[in-house]
């Protein structure tokens, strides 16, 4: 009976080295950058749809500021 316990032991022992051992390596992995994963594609969607509604906002503002001024000329 002895014997069989030593063996338990032993095997736990080397399950519990195994998967520590593993996990360790794991996390000190650093992750890939992320226009080399899946995400990359969305990440360069926004960045354009960003400067996109830059252009959007000034010509907006070049709008309104033409707008205030002929509506400033057109008052007596």
């Amino acid at each position: 009976m002895s014997h069989l316990r030593i063996w338990m032991t032993l095997g736990c022992a080397w399950v519990l080295v195994g998967c520590g051992d593993s996990a360790d390596r794991e996390r000190d992995r650093e992750p890939p950058p992320v226009k080399d994963t899946a995400f990359g594609d969305m990440v360069g969607t926004m960045d354009k749809a960003r400067g996109v509604q830059d252009t959007v906002d000034a010509q907006k503002q070049e709008l309104d500021k033409q707008l205030s001024q002929q509506e400033g000329q057109t008052e007596p």
